[in-house]
């Protein structure tokens, strides 16, 4: 991926993520909105956004599958995008179409671009103060991919992050 597309996809993604998230908490006022994700899958060809909230959570916290509930992506209620990633994923396509594009650079700098963003607006303070009750990550379905624990730990609190490898590592 060349430096200027780099430096693209991440003002996009910046752009889409605060448009994204403010879409969300709008749609979620009034309700215990905790999670929120930038995911993907293994091949990293689209990023899209999910959201969850305490009452999609399909078991109670008493039951053994609640923490894989509340922390997998997977499985979390709100899936719409709203179309807002459609820059951010023609610039990830256009990416891996460059000459001598190596999947393995072009994945890696598409993840790290994405961690890097998400830190910067959790310092811009995007997604409120980081507490035990908030969860960010990126996820990469069906993946072991070391940017997902990277993630849990750098935009999480401690608590979250031990609860999340508890489930995940």
């Amino acid at each position: 991926m060349s430096e200027e597309l780099f430096k693209e996809l991440k003002k996009e993604l910046k752009l889409a993520i605060v448009k994204h998230y403010k879409e969300i908490e709008e749609m979620f006022r009034g309700k215990d909105f905790y999670g929120y994700a930038l995911y993907t899958s293994d091949d990293v060809s689209s990023i899209v956004a999910v959201a969850n909230t305490s009452d999609s959570i399909p078991v109670d916290v008493s039951d053994e599958m609640y923490i894989y509930y509340r922390y997998s992506p997977d499985e979390w209620s709100q899936w719409d995008d709203f179309e807002i990633f459609d820059t951010v994923n023609k610039i990830i396509e256009e990416s891996y179409c460059l000459p001598n594009a190596e999947f393995s650079r072009v994945k890696s700098k598409i993840l790290s671009s994405s961690l890097e963003t998400m830190m910067e607006l959790q310092r811009e303070g995007l997604f409120g103060v980081k507490s035990d009750e908030k969860y960010l990550i990126i996820w990469v379905s069906d993946s072991d991919d070391s940017i997902m624990e990277i993630s849990a730990k750098e935009l999480n609190t401690s608590k979250v992050y031990e609860d999340y490898t508890e489930e995940f590592e």
